[in-house]
């Protein structure tokens, strides 16, 4: 009988024991789910951007229950670009990556389409056209863009139409020349007109242009560098000729880092030029030297407009985006990419991105931001700070990727600094700089 009570007791005991282990179990399960699903997420922005970056991602985490994005801040692109590749080897790649070499990555099939993760939500058709085409690879979106910038023209308002002309007349290179005779000398109250305009300093703007003739870098195929064929000779020599011989235009280079960028802008809001070419993220501080200046004395107003083309052509101008990407990694759940793919769309919704534009003057991605009252409103106070957005939507191309790593675009460099500082005729240069690079392009192909 006691050997019956014994074997009652263990199994009593047992049950018992299951039931806990059950019961723990059980538990454990429940708070897996409702622990929330981590999304390591790198980027490099700084300052101004950065801070607007962390307050989108501390909004978002409060927002919803389901995944924590937890921001890492790396020091460059480029380092971005060496931490990833060892986090590939290690198998260790965050949910989310925002910048660095997305298409090196790409092109060793280290990236998930984007598209592949996103709900009806992330509206595609609302991204701005030129965004969406960077972001397509082979008719599939593989990247999700966060914001852009695209090089625009700033002008005086106030001098144009004093003499006559209006917005439509900086629809071309040569239809701004024209105006020459009658605004070089202009009297701007403390000074007068000595430039019908400043081109800013490096191969970017002239690479603009160029791309408005129909000009490349390199041949479709890949095999030859084209920055020396007539078309890049033609449209650079003519601004050697305006800058050096006719010296309608006007060049600020060298100089303390960002020095050469200030002296043009100064040129335009002190009335010394009718505009510069600058980037989008000149426009909070453009817009407040106008103004200072205006108070001061000088006669001008603020204008912002999409680059011209050249003579009868379309604008073509390139741009630059930052994108969003997933790395493809075993490392990485579904719910993690989906995650990944959540806080995007809300980064990027219209309102989200419209904040970010009106506080940068960068470029929002969605083309419904035009619509939003409160940046109709925007607008109102803030004249043309659209111009970019509408600039890279119809007009502007992404910019050029260079398969040597760099060598095309730093000859490049190389040969505008000889044609417009030291005024070298462009076909001299432009070979100099051509035979260069295509060695460089030679030694990938082999």
């Amino acid at each position: 009988m006691k050997k019956i009570i014994g074997i009652l007791l263990i199994m009593l005991l047992l049950v018992g024991c299951s039931s806990t282990t059950a019961n723990q179990a059980s538990k454990n399960d429940k708070e897996t789910k409702n622990e929330k699903v981590n999304i390591k997420f790198w980027h490099a922005l700084g300052g101004s951007l950065g801070d607007g970056l962390l307050e989108i991602i501390d909004k978002y985490n409060s927002s919803q229950d389901k995944y924590v994005v937890e921001p890492v801040t790396i020091g460059s692109y480029s380092e971005i670009d060496e931490k990833l590749q060892a986090a590939y080897a290690a198998k260790t790649v965050p949910a989310l990556v925002a910048g660095g070499s997305y298409e090196m990555f790409y092109k060793k099939g280290l990236v998930e389409a984007f598209e592949d993760y996103i709900t009806d939500e992330y509206d595609k058709e609302d991204i701005v056209g030129g965004f969406m085409t960077a972001a397509l690879r082979e008719g599939k979106m593989f990247f999700a863009p966060a914001y852009g910038t695209s090089q625009v023209l700033y002008y005086n308002k106030a001098v144009l139409n004093e003499t006559g002309y209006n917005v439509e007349d900086l629809q071309s290179w040569q239809s701004i020349v024209a105006m020459q005779k009658d605004i070089i000398g202009l009297d701007t109250n403390k000074g007068e007109i000595n430039y019908i305009w400043e081109p800013m300093w490096g191969s970017g703007n002239m690479a603009d242009v160029v791309s408005s003739a129909g000009g490349k870098y390199i041949s479709d195929d890949g095999k030859k560098v084209l920055i020396n064929n007539d078309i890049w000779v033609e449209v650079l020599d003519q601004f050697r000729i305006w800058i050096n011989e006719d010296k309608i235009m006007n060049i600020h280079s060298g100089g303390q880092g960002w020095e050469y960028w200030y002296k043009t802008m100064d040129d335009w809001v002190y009335g010394k030029s009718l505009g510069y070419t600058g980037s989008p993220g000149d426009y909070v501080i453009a817009l407040d030297a106008v103004k200072k200046a205006i108070d001061e004395g000088y006669k001008n107003k603020f204008g912002v407009t999409p680059q011209p083309g050249w003579k009868n052509n379309d604008p073509a101008p390139r741009f630059s985006s930052l994108m969003y990407f997933i790395p493809k990694s075993p490392n990485l759940t579904q719910e993690q990419k989906k995650g990944a793919a959540d806080f995007v769309t809300y980064a990027t919704s219209t309102s989200n991105t419209a904040k970010f534009s009106m506080a940068t003057g960068y470029v929002g991605v969605r083309k419904s931001v035009l619509d939003l009252p409160e940046y109709k409103e925007y607008l109102k106070s803030n004249p043309d700070a659209d111009a970019a957005l509408i600039q890279i939507d119809k007009y502007a191309i992404p910019e050029f990727v260079d398969p040597t790593g760099g060598a095309i675009l730093d000859a490049l460099k190389e040969a505008v600094d000889k044609i417009q500082i030291e005024n070298i005729p462009s076909e001299e240069a432009l070979n100099q700089a051509a035979a260069k690079a295509q060695r460089e392009l030679d030694k990938i192909n082999k």
